[in-house]
């Protein structure tokens, strides 16, 4: 049995829509909203069909050999590809440092803001 995490993208429904129960906007989180909607707009440019996410799931299930995390949808894949190069970028700065290098006796490691640890 194989198990895969499906990390979708956000879809075109109406689920923030008319259909939802919105509170009164209170006006001093008037910014915060409109960035939220920025926020959303920039992770999900382009909505996914919720149609079209039944053929990659029916042809996930009958794949042999399925992968670890299926992502549908540009923005899942941006998401943590520039969350691993981040990660990347900080292990190669690290693995570079002389200091920190293994098998040098005597040295102490030191973090990032320089304590001893």
């Amino acid at each position: 049995m194989a198990v895969t995490p499906i990390e979708p993208t956000g879809y075109a429904t109406d689920w923030a829509g008319p259909s939802a129960k919105h509170a009164t906007p209170l006006p001093a989180y008037e910014r915060v909203r409109e960035q939220a909607v920025q926020a959303r707009a920039r992770r999900f440019p382009a909505q996914g069909d919720p149609a079209a996410t039944r053929q990659a799931v029916l042809q996930l299930v009958d794949t042999p050999n399925p992968p670890l995390r299926l992502f549908l949808g540009e923005a899942p894949l941006g998401i943590a590809v520039a969350d691993y190069e981040s990660r990347l970028a900080t292990w190669r700065e690290w693995r570079d440092r002389p200091d920190v290098r293994p098998g040098r006796s005597g040295r102490a490691f030191r973090g990032p803001r320089g304590a001893d640890r």
